[in-house]
């Protein structure tokens, strides 16, 4: 469950400003940052958290060595309805980054990533085998021009410290 953004009041929005710059920030010096105790800032971190402004915690890399390979999107149609009897096995996939219920032709849209193109097929040849999936087409990712972490909007996904 995600927060609206309307939730957020100024001090939270400067803290997730700060946790952006670097999420690796001591407590105390995100008390400081912001004006607020320790404890105050730790409240609301776990406020962020169980409201789900912040999904998650990871480690976001940039150099092709660390990037894990190959990046793709799937876009499945469903073979009948409910979409839910369906999607928790699609986002169970190790190779999953995200999954989207989404409106329009496909029912689905998966963010996936592998070693490499043969992988991608053989994801690809696996998810069309699951029962209840109709179609998977895949679009593999060339070049990245703009990471959610450059000013998406949403949920924040922090990296490790």
């Amino acid at each position: 469950m995600q927060a609206a953004s309307a939730d957020l009041d100024s001090v939270d929005r400067q803290l997730l400003a700060l946790l952006k710059r670097d999420a690796r920030q001591p407590v105390l010096a995100l008390a400081r940052g912001v004006g607020l105790s320790r404890s105050a800032v730790q409240d609301r971190l776990a406020r962020l958290r169980a409201s789900g402004v912040i999904r998650r915690f990871t480690i976001d890399t940039t150099g092709p060595a660390e990037a894990g390979g190959t990046r793709a999107y799937l876009f499945v149609r469903i073979d009948g309805r409910p979409c839910a009897r369906v999607i928790p096995g699609l986002a169970g996939l190790p190779e999953v980054e995200s999954c989207d219920h989404v409106a329009g032709p496909m029912d689905v849209v998966l963010t996936v990533r592998a070693k490499d193109m043969p992988a991608i097929s053989a994801l690809r040849d696996r998810v069309l085998a699951m029962p209840g999936i109709a179609t998977v087409a895949v679009a593999a990712v060339m070049k990245s021009h703009l990471a959610a972490s450059q000013g998406g909007t949403g949920a924040l996904a922090l990296a490790a410290g």
